[in-house]
């Protein structure tokens, strides 16, 4: 009986200590992220277009979508900073969010929400897992969501259902 015991105690032991390092571990390490841009839509001429070099030489290397959205973002809840800025990207594989100079407070089970105004994060539509708490970082935003509908990005605290940072997104037609 003293056996099994100790091997209950052992066990629920390491689950605590387990549940609480997931829980306070973030409060001191940060996950740093440094993505380059998506690979863009926007391809070179072909050499048999050499006739139109003054245009090709104006072009930029990753050109915005035609109504790009560009926001910053603003501390959360309580004591949660988030600072950076925020950006649509056109690129060939879809639409990004792009998340410049980026930084919050680092917490357990963070994700990136975008939401309608007045509507809940959980209700949202989710771009998955936030890759790590400081850095320039992009998401694929989802066939069909419309960026003017849904303009409100939130970082969100699945564990604690807590506002890390939010950004609004206005757009600017070119």
């Amino acid at each position: 009986m003293k056996t099994s015991t100790k091997l209950i105690i052992g066990v629920i032991g390491v689950a605590v200590i387990t549940v609480a390092w997931w829980l306070i571990s973030p409060l001191f390490l940060t996950e740093t992220v440094d993505e380059g841009l998506p690979p863009t839509a926007v391809e070179s001429p072909a050499p048999e277009e050499e006739e139109s070099d003054q245009e090709t030489s104006e072009t930029p290397e990753a050109q915005p979508s035609p109504t790009e959205v560009a926001g910053v973002f603003m501390d959360g809840e309580k004591n949660y900073e988030t600072t950076g800025t925020i950006r649509s990207v056109e690129a060939e594989d879809g639409t990004y969010l792009r998340f410049e100079e980026f930084e919050t407070t680092n917490g357990p089970d963070l994700y990136v929400y975008l939401t309608k105004p007045g509507q809940e994060t959980t209700e949202g539509v989710s771009l998955g897992a936030l890759k790590g708490n400081i850095g320039n970082q992009n998401y694929l935003i989802p066939e069909g969501v419309n960026l003017e509908e849904y303009n409100t990005v939130v970082i969100w605290c699945r564990a604690f259902s807590a506002t890390f940072g939010t950004g609004e997104l206005t757009g600017s037609s070119e």
